[in-house]
């Protein structure tokens, strides 16, 4: 029985061995290196919704009008008396700028075809709706406080 054994042992070694060589012989699979994933682009704005990022004491919001009545709505809470907002839009749209004081109360209504920079004086919290009255396309408001 032990005889039987050590052959069995000894003949699986050799074999074990044989197909080791003749892998190496053969080059064997080259390793191939891991796919390098793409990072994902940076995601659209939702329609209907408003996208803030903020980088230091710099704020950008971002939105999608639809059309015409179509509208987005943010809060800027300015801890300085004066902020200067500047806005960004498609050339041919009808893109304004309501402006919310804290009690909600209406402080103007603004053509931004007029001009790009809406100025929010004495500080606290304001609401701004940007609202199409013609006109599709994303749009960007920036500020520094």
């Amino acid at each position: 029985m032990k005889v039987k054994l050590f052959i069995t042992l000894a003949t699986a070694a050799v074999l074990c061995a044989a197909i080791i060589a003749c892998s190496s012989l053969k080059g064997g699979e080259e390793e191939k290196p891991a796919p390098t994933p793409t990072p994902a682009p940076a995601p659209e704005p939702e329609v209907g919704k408003v996208s803030k990022i903020t980088s230091g004491d710099t704020t950008t919001l971002s939105g999608i009008l639809r059309g015409a009545n179509d509208s987005n709505k943010f809060d800027v809470f300015a801890e300085s008396d004066l902020i200067e907002v500047e806005f960004d839009w498609p050339d041919d749209t009808y893109f304004h700028v309501k402006v919310l004081g804290m009690a909600g109360d209406e402080l103007g209504d603004f053509d931004l075809s007029e001009g790009e920079v809406i100025e929010l004086t004495g500080g606290g919290k304001f609401t701004l709706i940007v609202y199409s009255r013609g006109g599709d396309g994303p749009w960007a408001a920036t500020y520094t406080d």
